[in-house]
C-alpha cells in the first residue's frame, strides 16, 4: 500500500510519522487568513458593522466545525482500551480536586498581580492575595503528586524532566512574553503611532502573520533541520533579543516596529510545535493525551501570568507619570495650572481619537496641544520600553531551561505506530500493530 511518508489514512486506521508537518499545517490553518488579519478584521468590524460580529463569526465557524466533525470524524470509541470501566466510572475518577486547586490558585494569584500598582488596594491586600494564590497553586501539585489515582498532573510525567517537564517551563515563559506582546502591541500602536483603527490593524499584520513562519514553515522542516534542542535555544534567543529590541524603535520608527514583531512573535509557535513533537516522542503513548493537555495548559497559564505582570508594569508607570508629564508640558507652554483638571482628560481622549475634546478646555493653543500630545506619546514610550526590557530576565530563564532539553532528532524518522480498531457484533476490540515505512510501503516492524 503506497502513501506519502508524512500522513496516511486508511480503513479504520490513521498513520502519522514522527515529524512536525501535521502540526505545522494546523498552525497554517489557524493563521491563514483570519489569524493573520485578526486585528485588522476586528477593527473593520467595529468601524463598519458591530463588535458583536467577532462572536457571530466564531459561532458560524463553530457550527460548521461541529457538523463536519459529526459527519466525518470517527475516532476509536475506546482509545485507551479501558473496557472494564463505564463512562460514568471514568467521569467519577476525574481529578476534580486537583483541577479546582489549579484553577483557584492561578486565578487568585493573577488577581493579586493585577492589584500591583493599583492605589485602590493596600499592600496587605495585594501581598496576601498573591501569597494565598501561590500557596493554593502549589498545593495542587503537592496533592496530585501524592493522593489521587488519576491526577491531572501525574508525578511520573513531571519526573521526566529533560524529556517533558522542561518543555512546560519553556512554554510557560515563552507564553508569558508572547501573550503579553500580543495583547499590548495594538495598544502601543494606538498610543504611540496612530489612532486610526484600520492603520492599527495593518500595523499588526506582521505580528499576526508571524505564526506562518514559526508555526507552519519551520515546523514543516523539523525532520530536515533536526537538532531540536538547538532549534529551541535559537528560537528563545530570537524571541528574547527581538522583544527587547522593540524598546529601541518606539515611538518614532513604525516600519521597524512592524518588522521586529514578525520575528519576535514567530518563536512562540515554533517552540510550541517543537515541544509537542519532542515530548511526544518520549512520553508513553498512553500518556500522549495528558502530556499534550499539560503543554497547552502551561503555555496558556504562562500567557495569563505574562499579561498580568507586564500590564501591571505598564499601568504602574503610566499611573505615576502620565498626568505629571502632561501637566509639565502644558505649563511650560503657558497653560494655567488651574485648568489642568480639564486638560489632562482631554489630552488622553484626543490621543485615542475622540474628536472635539479640546473645545471645552479654556486657554488651549496649538502649541499646548502639540506639547501635551508629545508628552503623552513619550510617557507611553517610556512605559513600554520598561515592559519590553523587563522580558529579558524571563528569556534568560527560558534559555537556561532549554539547555537541559533532551534532543529527539534521532527519532525523527518514518517509524510509525498504527492503531486499528475493528468493532463488530462479535465484540472484537482494538488490534495494535507496529509498522515501518520503507519507500512508501508499509512493512511490519522488526
Amino acid at each position: 500500500m503506497g502513501f506519502p511518508p508524512e500522513f496516511e489514512i486508511c480503513d479504520g486506521c490513521v498513520l502519522t510519522t514522527s515529524r512536525g508537518i501535521g502540526l505545522g499545517w494546523t498552525e497554517f490553518a489557524i493563521n491563514i487568513p483570519f489569524g493573520g488579519l485578526a486585528v485588522l478584521i476586528a477593527n473593520l468590524l467595529v468601524k463598519h458593522a458591530n463588535w458583536r460580529w467577532c462572536y457571530y463569526i466564531a459561532i458560524i465557524y463553530s457550527v460548521v466545525c461541529i457538523v463536519g466533525t459529526a459527519i466525518f470524524y470517527f475516532p476509536p470509541s475506546r482509545p485507551r482500551n479501558d473496557y472494564d470501566k463505564t463512562r460514568w466510572q471514568e467521569f467519577a475518577e476525574l481529578d476534580f480536586t486537583g483541577l479546582f486547586l489549579f484553577a483557584a490558585g492561578l486565578t487568585i494569584f493573577l488577581v493579586g498581580l493585577t492589584y500591583l500598582g493599583n492605589t485602590t488596594y493596600s499592600k496587605a491586600v495585594v501581598g496576601s492575595t498573591i501569597t494565598i494564590g501561590a500557596i493554593v497553586f502549589a498545593g495542587c501539585f503537592i496533592y496530585d503528586f501524592t493522593i489521587p489515582k488519576n491526577p491531572i498532573f501525574p508525578f511520573h510525567l513531571f519526573a521526566m524532566y529533560s524529556e517533558f517537564t522542561v518543555h512546560l517551563v519553556i512554554l510557560f515563559i515563552a507564553g508569558m512574553v508572547w501573550q503579553a506582546v500580543t495583547s499590548l502591541a495594538p495598544q502601543a500602536t494606538l498610543y504611540m503611532f496612530t489612532n486610526d483603527p484600520i492603520q492599527i490593524g495593518i500595523t499588526q499584520i506582521p505580528q499576526n502573520m508571524s505564526g506562518v513562519l514559526g508555526g507552519w514553515i519551520i515546523p514543516s522542516l523539523v525532520h530536515k533541520i533536526k537538532h531540536v534542542r538547538l532549534q529551541i535555544i535559537v528560537a528563545l534567543v530570537i524571541q528574547t533579543a527581538f522583544t527587547a529590541a522593540y524598546a529601541a524603535v518606539i515611538p518614532n520608527n513604525k516600519t521597524a516596529w512592524m518588522a521586529l514583531q514578525f520575528f519576535g512573535q514567530c518563536c512562540f509557535a515554533w517552540v510550541t510545535t517543537l515541544a509537542y513533537v519532542a515530548s511526544g516522542l518520549f512520553v508513553p503513548q498512553e500518556e500522549l493525551g495528558v502530556s499534550a493537555g499539560l503543554i497547552g495548559t502551561f503555555r496558556s497559564a504562562g500567557g495569563s501570568v505574562g499579561n498580568a505582570i507586564f500590564a501591571t508594569i505598564l499601568n504602574s508607570i503610566i499611573n505615576k507619570k502620565l498626568g505629571k508629564n502632561i501637566a509639565a508640558a502644558a505649563i511650560q507652554n503657558g497653560f494655567s495650572p488651574a485648568n489642568l483638571g480639564e486638560l489632562i482628560p482631554a489630552v488622553i481622549q484626543n490621543a485615542v481619537g475622540v474628536p472635539f475634546v479640546f473645545d471645552a478646555v479654556p486657554g488651549i493653543t496649538d502649541e499646548i496641544k502639540a506639547a501635551t500630545a508629545q508628552a503623552f506619546k513619550d510617557t507611553y514610550a517610556y512605559a513600554f520600553r520598561r515592559v519590553f526590557l523587563s522580558t529579558i530576565p524571563f528569556g534568560i530563564i527560558g534559555l537556561v531551561a532549554a539547555w537541559f532539553v533532551k534532543d529527539c532528532s534521532h527519532l525523527l524518522n518514518n517509524h510509525v505506530a498504527v492503531h486499528q480498531e475493528k468493532e463488530v457484533l462479535s465484540g472484537k476490540h482494538a488490534e495494535h500493530h507496529e509498522h515501518h515505512v520503507e519507500g512508501g510501503v508499509m512493512r511490519p516492524a522488526s
